[in-house]
């Protein structure tokens, strides 16, 4: 064992995690364990130390030769020794002697033993005997069990990658695996199909288009509600190579008019109920009357053609699915490029990460032109071949009832239909119920133990992630509170394609050091949530969205090398000791309420033909209790203007070009707004004020009644009533 060690700076640099320790005051087996530490050392630097001399527990000398004696300068025993120093120095003495012999002895024991190997266990000993590696210690089972899923989605995906089928290869399987198995239950109208019914409807709107000349890559809006329609619809158009944009449907005006408008679409599909709100939006010159207009009942009269159609050229697992939008911080919703791949791993990822099986039946009750329940819900019907039971609306009352009468087995969530159930008053069905899974995100840590007692939920499946963003997080163990984790030991950063960016509080901006890379954060830190983009691998590229210029603005370059690039999520995690990640808000001018993302820039903007107003700005605020932030309006009027006449201004343009969840909910009219400072340092002070009326210094607040559709003044009754839920109307 002798010879310099590999090992030997590990061991130098572990030996500072941990202040040092006496004998004295540990027990035996702790003392023992430190003896060990010193001979390891000792035999790191040579198999024996010169002199025979060995540190011992305190850092101070042991000799291993017994008749080493103290000596005066002149080489005799200093005559001024009392006897009881003596008997002191023999005692020590006696001491030392008998370390140095289990030293000796523990030497002899391990001689022979490859030097490797020793310091090996010794390096992994003082690392677990750290506050890191305690730490580390207990996140071992979710790490592994973390480590098993990664492997297992990249396995799936390699061999589909290799493959190199489109999407609905993968329904055929099913398909063909079990025709008559129930594939789509539509709770309203009570219609049901089997896979081989559902992938003949889906072949006659594939046939119906491919008949009207329609062909890989052009593009067909889809302005509908939740039903098996819509799912039929793209599957059937994704087998001509036809992407298929989705639309929001509870877009109005010009927000409509946009998110039509950059798909480039060829024709528009609308369900009846919606299409008032679209003519409206074309008779009055917000949306160019170009685009072939198909109603969906129209269409289910004329289809009749269930062939399988034949394959489409060109058509494999990197060609474009569908445009699914995403509010950002420019204003109107920008579609976000799915292609075939990434739709399979979002839905084959999250049915791995959570155990969803194709026994599995999932109630989908979120809007299906989310990726949420589009891609993470009825991707397991596609991918894993699961039953989905749809409903058109989220219903608090309906909600156990729908899944003990369909005997559904998993469910998704946002955070505000959990508080929302909660809210609920007990009905017999919400124990009768054969949920065993529920996934999704916003289930707050304050809840979320309630939540599961009250329903009996077995498993609770939270997520981050975004619809257009390169990289997600999952919480795979159930810990209370978290959207996912990264481990914490160190040097294994660089394996990992996500990252936390330190962000300053006050300008929002990423901070950088003095080289101009970003800052990352470390456990126990805050910050962005980042994407790092690799072009060589598929699933780390950033597809980005339709417009080039949006795709750059979610770019952060220069982070942890020059020339580098990470895709920004805009939202803010904490990184907790253990590696739990916890989301905490929005970074720059996006808010979310009721689980959507609201543009500032695109309430403000509405706003703006209103002459009374001076200046304005939108803002998210906390609400006690709630998921998410309520949107906040802060204003200066100008001098003559009329208050009732500005309020009933707002209400309207707002209610008529808004969806319901992009209505600010509350209104302040302030007497006088900070202009000297940056626009975004103007909304960091009326955040920090919020709702409360005390804080607002007697400025007029107002509150959104959904009812008559009206800004109505608040007080602290109000105010108080709001945050105790007494009032639920936001």
């Amino acid at each position: 064992m002798r010879g310099p060690s590999l090992l030997q700076p590990f061991i130098q640099v572990l030996f500072t995690m941990s202040p040092p320790r006496c004998d004295a005051d540990l027990p035996p087996s702790t003392s023992n364990a430190n003896r060990l530490e010193e001979v390891v050392i000792g035999m790191s630097v040579g198999s024996k130390p010169a002199n025979g001399v060995l540190p011992d527990s305190n850092g101070d000398a042991s000799t291993v030769n017994n008749n080493v004696k103290p000596v005066g300068s002149n080489g005799t025993t200093p005559a001024s020794t009392s006897g009881a120093s003596k008997a002191k120095a023999n005692g020590s003495s006696a001491h030392h002697a008998t370390s140095s012999l289990d030293d000796a002895k523990l030497q002899k024991k391990y001689q022979g033993v490859p030097r490797l190997l020793v310091e090996s266990g010794f390096l992994l000993f003082r690392f677990f005997y750290s506050d890191l590696g305690r730490r580390c210690l207990k996140t071992i089972p979710r790490d592994l069990l973390g480590l098993y899923t990664l492997f297992s989605v990249k396995l799936m995906i390699r061999r589909a990658l290799r493959r190199n089928a489109p999407l609905h290869h993968y329904f055929l399987d099913s398909v063909k695996e079990h025709p008559d198995k129930l594939c789509v239950v539509e709770v309203e109208t009570g219609k049901k199909y089997t896979f081989v019914e559902f992938n003949e409807l889906a072949n006659k709107y594939a046939n119906y288009f491919k008949a009207k000349g329609y062909k890989k890559d052009d593009v067909v809006a889809l302005f509908m509600e939740n039903g098996a329609e819509f799912f039929a619809i793209w599957l059937g158009l994704s087998k001509l190579g036809v992407i298929t944009a989705w639309i929001n449907s509870n877009l109005k005006q010009e927000p409509l008019a946009h998110s039509i408008r950059v798909s480039n679409a060829k024709s528009i599909i609308v369900s009846p109920s919606l299409l008032p709100t679209l003519n409206k939006t074309i008779s009055e010159g917000l949306l160019e009357d170009t685009a072939r207009l198909y109603t969906s009942d129209a269409l289910e009269r004329e289809i009749s053609d269930a062939s399988e159609p034949a394959e489409t050229p060109g058509l494999d697992f990197h060609s474009v699915l569908c445009y699914i939008y995403t509010s950002g911080t420019t204003g109107n919703p920008k579609p976000a490029v799915i292609k075939h791949f990434r739709y399979f791993w979002i839905a084959g990822g999250a049915g791995k990460a959570f155990g969803i099986y194709k026994t599995d039946s999932l109630y989908v009750m979120m809007p299906m032109y989310h990726s949420a329940a589009g891609i993470l819900g009825i991707g397991q019907v596609v991918v894993r071949g699961c039953t989905a039971v749809i409903r058109k609306k989220f219903s608090a009352s309906n909600f156990w009832k729908d899944c003990a009468d369909h005997k559904c087995t998993v469910s998704q969530y946002i955070g505000e239909i959990c508080r929302y159930l909660l809210a609920s008053k007990s009905n017999p069905h919400e124990r009768l119920h054969n949920i065993r899974l529920m996934f999704g995100n916003g289930l707050r840590g304050e809840i979320w133990p309630d939540f599961v007692n009250r329903f009996g939920i077995k498993q609770i499946g939270e997520l981050y992630g975004s619809t257009e963003g390169n990289s997600n997080i999952v919480n795979i163990d159930n810990h209370v509170g978290a959207c996912g984790f990264f481990p914490i030991y160190p040097y294994i950063t660089a394996l990992y394609p996500v990252r936390l960016l330190k962000v300053d509080p006050e300008s929002g901006e990423i901070v950088r050091d003095s080289n101009g890379l970003a800052i990352t954060c470390r456990p126990g830190d805050t910050g962005e949530m980042v994407g790092m983009i690799k072009e060589h691998d598929p699933l780390l590229r950033f597809e980005g969205y339709v417009n080039r210029e949006d795709t750059d603005k979610k770019l952060i370059r220069n982070v942890v090398k020059h020339g580098d690039a990470v895709f920004s999520s805009g939202d803010i995690l904490y990184w907790d000791p253990l590696g739990y990640l916890h989301f905490k808000d929005r970074r720059g001018d996006t808010y979310r309420w009721r689980g959507e993302n609201v543009s500032t820039m695109e309430v403000e903007g509405i706003l703006q033909p209103i002459m009374a107003i001076e200046d304005a700005t939108v803002y998210g605020v906390e609400v006690k209790g709630r998921e998410g932030k309520a949107g906040m309006i802060g204003v200066t009027l100008a001098g003559h203007a009329d208050v009732d006449t500005f309020l009933r201004d707002s209400a309207r343009l707002l209610s008529e070009n808004l969806a319901s969840y992009a209505i600010p909910v509350f209104l302040r009219i302030c007497k006088e707004v900070d202009k000297t400072g940056t626009f975004k340092l103007k909304k960091t002070l009326l955040q920090k004020d919020g709702f409360d009326v005390e804080k607002c210094h007697g400025d007029p607040l107002y509150y959104w009644d959904p009812t008559d559709k009206a800004y109505h003044p608040m007080d602290a009754q109000m105010q108080a009533d709001i945050e105790s839920g007494a009032y639920n109307k936001i």
